[in-house]
């Protein structure tokens, strides 16, 4: 009875020590989000050239994606925006004759922070990180710009729901797009570790 006692403890011990395998790197990940977005954060208050390359990329990318699907796109003129106190110089992008401004929020900084944090603390080898991460990082990229693209084709048809498109649904499909494009990425590299090591 006792020796039953002594192997579920150690059983239980097992498991705790591997979940804890688990969920050290997501925890370090976590970690290393909260302080790259402080500092763009911070960049985006005083600077605002590193947040602005965010920015930037966001609004040619989305402007050359619009072209190569042939979908009206227009870079405008210069625009400024007042964030709280700050103001800021954006370039105005109109897609689908609806114009819009893409801001620092609307760059997807977090979603690129949360994506570079996860794979800087996954278990795999430098050289699958950056190969694995520069395409997860460009698919984030284009399925951001392509949901500016989105939106400024709703924009212009419903504008009734824009807002909703732009601050829920898209939001919410972001969170469980990074997440899914990691986990999946992550069972396919971990799987093929597997198979290598038999």
């Amino acid at each position: 009875m006792s020796k039953k006692i002594d192997n579920d403890k150690l059983d239980a011990k097992k498991l705790r020590a591997e979940m804890l395998k688990e969920l050290l790197p997501l925890g370090k990940s976590f970690l290393l989000w909260v302080i790259l977005v402080v500092i763009i954060a911070w960049d985006y208050t005083s600077n605002q050239w590193f947040s602005m390359l965010f920015v930037d990329f966001t609004t040619y990318l989305t402007y050359g994606i619009s072209k190569l699907f042939f979908i009206p796109a227009e870079l405008l003129a210069d625009g400024k925006s007042m964030v709280t106190t700050l103001e800021v110089n954006y370039k105005s992008l109109s897609i689908n004759h609806y114009p819009m401004i893409v801001e620092l929020e609307c760059s997807a900084y977090h979603a690129y922070v949360a994506l570079i944090s996860l794979v800087a603390f996954s278990n795999w080898n430098v050289r699958t990180k950056l190969i694995t991460g520069s395409i997860l990082f460009g698919s984030l990229a284009v399925l951001n710009s392509l949901r500016i693209i989105m939106l400024g084709i709703v924009g212009h048809s419903f504008p009734e729901i824009f807002n909703m498109m732009h601050d829920y649904v898209w939001n919410i499909l972001l969170v469980i797009i990074i997440w899914g494009m990691w986990e999946l990425s992550n069972r396919r590299i971990r799987k093929k570790f597997l198979e290598n090591e038999k």
